[in-house]
């Protein structure tokens, strides 16, 4: 039998099928936002309401990650989700972070051979921007000075025990004004090479504030610099 050519109609009709059906998939495909302890990361995408991400994303939240083949192997890193883990917006020395109510900046981290108590150890300088549009201060929304620490690489950690004795103070009760900033210093005793600080909250955090974070709290890798 003999068949019979695709008439320019019929040739028609699939292009426009073939055009419909790339249009239905891409309408069914989104970007979605994706974030690590409220850092922006690589973008997600939605494809008919479920939700892809993409394997460096999961490289960068800390989990090891291989691909062989059609297979996926999600590792979390020794000593993931110990005790002394703390969930926190993180990022690198001079990276500003944002927990929805603060931007919190840390821009130098130095040996001081005395301190304000006559002890060698470390002058911590960050920046607080109030990135509401309401009055604050540190202590209000649920952090503390004595919440500032330093760790080491030996596992050891060491908290700020001063302030500097002028404006420039970690003054945790200071009101900031909606979109207003202030630079602060602190100093914790202690020798060696520190590689995280962590401002911890001091309790609960207040409430009826745009947090965008479960632990508002800040990490800050000593070891990079942004």
């Amino acid at each position: 039998m003999t068949q019979r050519a695709p008439t320019a109609r019929s040739l028609t009709v699939l292009s426009l099928s073939a055009t419909t059906l790339l249009s239905v998939a891409v309408a069914a495909t989104t970007s979605v936002r994706f974030f690590i302890n409220g850092r922006a990361a690589a973008n997600a995408i939605s494809v008919n309401g479920t939700t892809y991400v993409p394997v460096a994303a999961l490289k960068a939240a800390g989990l090891n990650v291989t691909v062989t083949g059609g297979r996926v192997d999600l590792n979390l890193p020794a000593g993931a989700g110990g005790q002394n883990q703390v969930a926190a917006v993180s990022g690198c020395l001079g990276e500003t972070l944002f927990n929805g109510v603060w931007r919190f900046r840390v821009t130098d981290v130095r040996a001081v051979p005395s301190t304000y108590n006559s002890r060698p150890g470390f002058e911590i300088t960050a920046e607080v921007r109030n990135a509401t549009g309401q009055s604050l201060d540190l202590t209000g929304t649920g952090f503390g000075l004595t919440n500032v620490n330093l760790a080491f690489a030996d596992g050891t950690t060491t908290t700020v025990e001063s302030v500097a004795p002028n404006r420039e103070g970690w003054d945790h009760n200071r009101a900031v004004m909606p979109a207003g900033a202030y630079t602060m210093k602190a100093q914790v005793p202690g020798s060696g090479a520190p590689t995280k600080l962590v401002y911890l909250r001091a309790g609960n955090v207040k409430a009826g504030l745009p947090w965008n974070t479960p632990d508002p709290a800040f990490r800050v890798d000593l070891t990079c610099r942004k």
